[in-house]
């Protein structure tokens, strides 16, 4: 049976059973737990059931992105958006994809804005276009990126995603650091960079970079389907 079951998937799907342990791994933050505890008195109830901190959790260089997205704590949220959208199958395959994972906390606050959050069927656009926003074909690391923006004069690239638009890395000329923008220049920054991956790379952001759709008057893209935008609640 697990054979027939092997014989159904694609040959290009990243299997994390069916590879070497890794000597290579990284301890993934996690800091959207509940931090405190008070134990119950004789009357009330104790104020969380988290007795205790949760642990950080350790991402291996040799498991797909699918298998290290599923096991991170701080990256619950933005995994469970994935499986809802769809784009978790894919980052199961070959690839390489480079990933900017959203943390739970500012995952949470940008659902919030939309009328029964992110997950409702009705901002299923809005959700695949935000996730399609985070994902950049191709194995971008961290010496990659700094290499590539130290070539150019003005220190910014522009990176297709899957949503089809184009997310802009640059200098910030104040830390030296490089961070995210869209076209409106809403900036975010990075904070896990560049783990590697079997099927890509995979980083951390600090907050969620909302997709601007390109003006109807400008060149469509041809890297891929631009999702209708949903537009959040008042």
């Amino acid at each position: 049976m697990v054979l027939s079951v092997a014989g159904c998937q694609s040959s290009a799907r990243q299997d994390a059973y069916g590879k070497l342990g890794s000597v290579c791994s990284f301890m993934a933050p996690t800091v959207s737990g509940v931090r405190n505890y008070a134990p119950a008195g004789e009357k009330d109830a104790p104020d969380s059931r988290v007795a205790y901190p949760d642990p950080d959790t350790p991402i291996y260089c040799d498991r797909p992105l699918s298998t290290s997205l599923s096991a991170i704590i701080e990256l619950a949220n933005y995994t469970e958006a994935l499986h809802v959208s769809g784009y978790y199958a894919l980052l199961q395959q070959a690839g390489p994809y480079t990933v900017f994972a959203i943390p739970n906390e500012p995952m949470a606050r940008y659902s919030a804005q939309f009328t029964g959050g992110l997950l409702d069927p009705a901002n299923k656009n809005a959700l695949k276009a935000l996730l399609a926003y985070t994902i950049v074909p191709g194995k971008w690391s961290l010496p990659r990126l700094q290499k590539a923006l130290a070539k150019v004069p003005t220190h910014a690239i522009s990176l297709n995603t899957l949503a089809g638009i184009r997310l802009t890395f640059s200098i910030e000329p104040s830390s030296g650091q490089i961070v995210l923008s869209n076209r409106s220049g809403v900036i975010n920054r990075l904070w896990v960079t560049g783990v590697p991956q079997s099927n890509g790379v995979l980083y951390f952001t600090q907050s969620a970079l909302p997709p601007v759709l390109p003006q109807p008057n400008a060149q469509p893209s041809t890297a891929g389907t631009v999702p209708s935008k949903v537009s959040p609640k008042p």
